[in-house]
């Protein structure tokens, strides 16, 4: 295997690279994966990261919170991003990589890193050494709430109690660093962008997950060989 062709550069997709690209339901395309997974840190394999995002996907003991957020948190979890062939045809393999996001609710702000690349390509496995860090990324890193007042249809009473408002959150982290692959020696700027709603029990003021779409951008070195990364996928956050 060539491994040289992990990392390809240009453009693959800035969807998320934005607050407003990323404000929904914080639900990407499923990759697959069966049920069950969960609980704090990293995935260590696909399948436990397949497990994670599908379970996430499905639960029906989180939703996206609609009060306000409050306090601060650490999220720790994965990216996982699909490696395409040269033409864009097929999928060839996938990267999986570490995250770890503070969000301080409260003062409305997030930053995160992402490290510890690996993967297979073409069914060899392969490694990524650096960090990405949301300080380098090529965008600020976002968190947002939005309170809007619950609007009853006409001539409906307010049921006493009830909420009268709902507040919405919406969340970027951008990313950016070097990454290299030890056995060629190959250098690619790379900049990662994860972002999506924060989850949590309903009625509760607490974050407790995330899992939503992902994308890269990557550029060659000046002078260094050519390389490339996988382009878009997805990402799951737990509450530490």
């Amino acid at each position: 295997m060539n491994y040289q062709t992990i990392l390809r550069a240009g453009l693959l997709g800035v969807s998320c690279l934005s607050l407003t690209a990323c404000l929904g339901n914080g639900n990407g395309g499923a990759i697959g994966g069966g049920g069950g997974g969960g609980g704090g840190g990293p995935a260590t394999t696909r399948a436990e990261y397949d497990a994670k995002f599908d379970q996430l996907q499905n639960t029906t003991s989180l939703a996206p919170t609609s009060v306000e957020l409050v306090g601060q948190g650490t999220f720790r979890g994965n990216t996982l991003l699909n490696v395409f062939t040269n033409d864009q045809a097929a999928t060839e393999g996938y990267a999986l990589g570490d995250l770890e996001v503070q969000a301080d609710f409260d003062n409305e702000t997030i930053s995160g890193t992402a490290t510890n690349f690996r993967g297979e390509l073409g069914g060899n496995p392969f490694t990524l050494e650096g960090t990405l860090d949301s300080a380098d990324g090529i965008a600020p890193s976002t968190l947002q709430e939005e309170t809007q007042p619950i609007i009853l249809p006409p001539g409906q009473a307010p049921i006493p109690g009830a909420p009268t408002e709902i507040v919405t959150n919406g969340f970027a982290v951008n990313m950016g660093g070097e990454l290299s692959d030890p056995v060629s020696g190959s250098i690619g700027q790379v900049n990662l962008g994860i972002g999506g709603t924060f989850l949590g029990p309903i009625g509760g003021g607490q974050a407790q997950a995330a899992a939503g779409p992902a994308t890269v951008v990557v550029s060659d070195e000046p002078g260094g060989a050519l390389i490339r990364l996988g382009g878009a996928g997805t990402f799951v956050l737990e509450r530490e």
